[in-house]
């Protein structure tokens, strides 16, 4: 019967290079698996953090004010504030307000000098800056966390005031009060200090270089607005109306339309969007990333799955007589099936152990696109190991199944 065993197990020397193939697709798709897991964690990662404001129900349009009728702060405030009353008096809007730029977007980079406190600047810091119209922080419900916010006494005539947000106080007045320091933001002028807001994502653009952070910014009154910068800022950013209304979007979009229509009709919004949409679109970039390197990875999935299942199969194909003649000898299908799918499952592990090593040099090309997870984070790569494994495991023994319909009787006959 050995002698029957030996002639029936067929020559498996051009197997090697089809199990080095399959050894080869696992390790690929453990890369591209731990590569995905990252990009995917860091996308709920930055998805996860606190926006800082309330999104729903907010509404917003872009409009340019490159335009000569708008060089001077008193045009541009009177815009501003006509158009904001006539769209506070549309059904459903709580409030409404004008901003230089909006949370996602990047801001104006501006220098300032700290005048007084325990930190004195010789030196310009940096930081961002907004003008806003009083109703900013309300209609994002901005949590106002001490002093006060603008009003409409904040006149271009009332003293220069500043709002900041909580990261310019951590970052540049830690362990001081902020609340009546001076600020001086160019010119020779100071501004006092009369609140400090809760901090709201945006795009850093400087910094440690993450995707969204929360950033030292500088709020200013519009009506405060030196007619200089009004020139400078318009040429390259453009201000957003934004309004807050439960109504349905097309409703309020309309009125909007109507607002800014009957106080010049020559000023077309350049588009409406939600907060919502500005927020989803604002990783944009990282969710493409996780989505290709997933469909990579699990394309590479599907072929060391499917290399495994074709291997085994074939290998089954091959030894036929020789499984009937362990079966006829007093082997169980357990151990018939055991014998053949265990090559399969130690190719995936000789796979999944080469592809982790790989892995680990390959997570650290993408550390600049990782954020709030480590490169090399063990989780991740336990959980990519377990799936390869398992899937493995599973293309192994289902093909292995055909065992279970040999009949010894036959191939004895056939021998």
């Amino acid at each position: 019967m050995q002698r029957w065993a030996r002639l029936a197990a067929p020559s498996r020397a051009d197997a090697i290079p089809r199990r080095l193939l399959v050894a080869s697709e696992v390790a690929l798709g453990v890369v591209l698996l731990v590569g995905a897991g990252l990009l995917i964690r860091t996308f709920a990662h930055l998805r996860g953090l606190n926006p800082g404001f309330d999104a729903r129900n907010a509404i917003t349009a872009e409009l340019s004010l490159q335009d000569a009728r708008y060089v001077t702060r008193q045009s541009v405030n009177r815009l501003f504030e006509e158009s904001l009353a006539r769209m506070r008096e549309l059904p459903g809007v709580d409030s409404a307000a004008v901003a230089l730029s909006l949370p996602y977007e990047r801001a104006l980079n501006t220098g300032f000098q700290r005048l007084d406190g325990r930190h004195v600047d010789t030196e310009s810091q940096i930081a961002n800056m907004f003008y806003i119209t009083p109703e900013y922080f309300r209609v994002l419900r901005i949590p106002l966390l001490r002093g006060r916010a603008f009003t409409g006494a904040d006149s271009s005539t009332a003293a220069p005031a500043v709002v900041v947000s909580e990261a310019f106080v951590k970052m540049y007045m830690p362990g001081d009060d902020a609340l009546g320091r001076h600020l001086d933001l160019g010119g020779g002028g100071k501004r006092e200090i009369v609140g400090v807001v809760g901090d709201v994502q945006q795009k850093s653009g400087w910094g440690d270089g993450s995707p969204l952070a929360a950033m030292p910014d500088i709020y200013i009154p519009a009506m405060q607005v030196e007619d200089k910068l009004i020139s400078m800022v318009h040429t390259w950013f453009s201000p957003s109306w934004i309004v807050r209304s439960p109504g349905p979007m097309e409703g309020t979009i309309a009125g909007m339309q109507r607002a800014i229509q009957a106080v010049d009709p020559q000023l077309p919004f350049a588009g409406f969007h939600s907060m919502e949409d500005i927020r989803y679109r604002s990783l944009a970039q990282e969710r493409f990333q996780a989505v290709l390197l997933g469909a990579l990875a699990g394309l590479a999935l599907l072929l060391a799955a499917v290399g495994i299942y074709g291997l085994i199969a074939n290998s089954v194909a091959e030894r036929t007589r020789e499984l009937g003649i362990r079966l006829a000898l007093g082997a169980t299908v357990a151990q018939a099936m055991r014998a053949v799918a265990l090559p399969g499952v130690a190719l995936a592990l000789a796979g999944v152990a080469a592809g982790s090593v790989l892995a680990g040099f390959a997570s650290q090309l993408l550390r600049r696109l990782v954020w709030g997870v480590r490169p090399g984070d063990p989780l991740t790569f336990m959980a990519v190991g377990l799936v390869l494994l398992g899937v493995a495991a599973a293309a192994s023994f289902l093909p292995a199944l055909r065992v279970t319909r040999l009949s010894p009787a036959e191939t004895l006959r056939q021998e």
